[in-house]
């Protein structure tokens, strides 16, 4: 893999926590494919695509009045010895919400799969999950 794969991988990654932050949707329709498999904490925890994720969450943080994620220890990897269109980040994330007066705060995991389409990284598969200290 050369470094500018794992630029453009890390480029779409951060895209993408950016288009969170700003709840984009056409961001994020751009960067997910829309099939993508989706495993997170949130109950149901597997969502079988974007939409039916974004139909669960969006009532969740149009109640927020403040929103932001981070993520950090990036490891980024492009499969070569299998096939060089699969990509994938892994990482740990912080996000605060904020409801009323009230701030949450929450850590965890974040997996992201990747597949070269052309010249475009697609996302197809997502895995999030909550730190397991905060149990």
């Amino acid at each position: 893999m050369t470094d500018n794969e794992q630029a453009r991988l890390l480029d779409r990654h951060e895209a993408h926590v950016r288009a969170w932050n700003d709840f984009d949707l056409g961001a994020l329709g751009e960067i997910y494919d829309s099939s993508c498999l989706i495993f997170d904490s949130i109950p149901p925890p597997v969502f079988k695509n974007l939409q039916d994720f974004l139909e669960h969450v969006t009532p969740v943080l149009q109640t927020y009045n403040a929103f932001k994620l981070r993520t950090y220890d990036h490891n980024i990897r492009v499969d070569e010895r299998r096939d060089d269109r699969i990509g994938w980040i892994t990482s740990r994330y912080d996000v605060e919400v904020r409801r009323g007066n009230g701030v949450h705060r929450k850590s965890g995991r974040w997996t992201e799969i990747y597949e070269k389409r052309v010249d475009t990284w697609k996302l197809i598969h997502l895995h999030s999950s909550d730190d397991p200290v905060e149990g």
